[in-house]
């Protein structure tokens, strides 16, 4: 038990030591980002099995335009993979949004676009069903740890809502709840 105080009082200080030598970000042109994190998926319609699942939360991209050094407009990717019927699938978005930075190191981002549940990539065509397309919403919240003048490492959370309609009749209604560490390029 010591040497576990003591490695997390090391790292502390160790992080402590790089976050005082942070330098101020430059936001403008053109930004990039990923997000890797674990999440609970929870469907609220449309599942005959169970209605709950966690697992990691892919794939998380997001490209944009800084349209002022605190606001950008991006084009996110959000999702998790989960299993139905012994197959892969990935519940997935598509989403336009705006991230503001209220501080120096905390933003806030929403956005309103399309929603998917397809098979996962590296499943078989043959084994899975169709994709089905809806829309969805996404709310994101995140701290920048560390900061440098072209890229920032951030601790963020994602909600993501989203409805799908099948094609074999009724909705798919989703809810992603997740929470990683995000890198963003500026």
């Amino acid at each position: 038990m010591k040497k576990l105080i003591f490695t997390f009082i090391i790292a502390l200080i160790a992080v402590l030591n790089i976050q005082a030598q942070t330098e101020k970000p430059i936001r403008k042109g053109f930004t990039a980002g990923a997000f890797v994190g674990v999440g609970a998926l929870h469907f609220t319609e449309g599942m005959s099995e169970k209605a709950t699942r966690g697992g990691i939360s892919l794939p998380n991209l997001k490209m944009g335009w800084f349209v002022s050094p605190r606001t950008a407009i991006y084009v996110n990717t959000v999702g998790q993979i989960y299993e139905s019927e012994g197959v892969d699938r990935s519940f997935e978005g598509i989403v336009p949004s705006i991230q503001f930075w209220a501080t120096d190191k905390w933003w806030l981002s929403g956005g309103y676009g399309a929603s998917l549940d397809t098979r996962a990539l590296y499943e078989s065509k043959s084994q899975s069903r169709k994709s089905d397309w809806g829309k969805g919403v996404l709310l994101a919240t995140g701290y920048e740890l560390l900061q440098r003048e072209r890229w920032a490492l951030d601790l963020q959370t994602r909600l993501y809502m989203a409805r799908v309609s099948r094609d074999e009749g009724g909705n798919l209604d989703g809810t992603n709840f997740s929470i990683g560490v995000g890198i963003s390029l500026f």
